[in-house]
């Protein structure tokens, strides 16, 4: 049941911020109300609508500049969002391992194929420039 409701909060929460996406053309933003908003809400807070419904709260992606002494950790974030490189020893992870979920949508499947796996990291790069551009200062 509880699965059910976070999965009816995503789907609501995604056309929400999808609407809220045309606000602002960044491509990155896009990307990141799409695939990132619900949890972590429209502005990076950690807040989004499914939040509440969590187990473990999502991190609050402003600070993350803060918490690596000022320096933004781009090639990190990149392999977090894209998650298929990451350990997951105690079941499943805790965030959905975007790379795999971007592949099966471009048509990639399980195989990286080149052309595909360009679109996937290019969408990664993108929203991990996004969240570098909303950095707390």
């Amino acid at each position: 049941m509880r699965y059910r409701l976070i999965a009816v909060g995503v789907l609501v929460a995604v056309g929400l911020v999808s609407a809220r996406a045309a606000e602002k053309e960044l491509p990155g933003r896009q990307l990141y109300l799409k695939y990132c908003g619900a949890c972590h809400g429209a502005d990076g807070k950690g807040d989004g609508i499914v939040a509440p419904f969590m187990r473990v709260k999502p991190a609050d992606l402003i600070q993350i500049a803060a918490r690596h002494g000022g320096e933004f950790p781009l090639a990190e974030v990149v392999k977090t969002i894209d998650g298929r490189e990451m350990l997951h020893a105690h079941g499943e992870p805790v965030m959905p391992v975007w790379g795999q979920v971007l592949s099966d949508e471009v048509g990639g499947g399980t195989r990286k194929r080149v052309p595909v796996e360009r679109r996937v990291q290019g969408r990664i790069l993108s929203i991990a420039e996004y969240l570098q551009s909303i950095q707390a200062k």
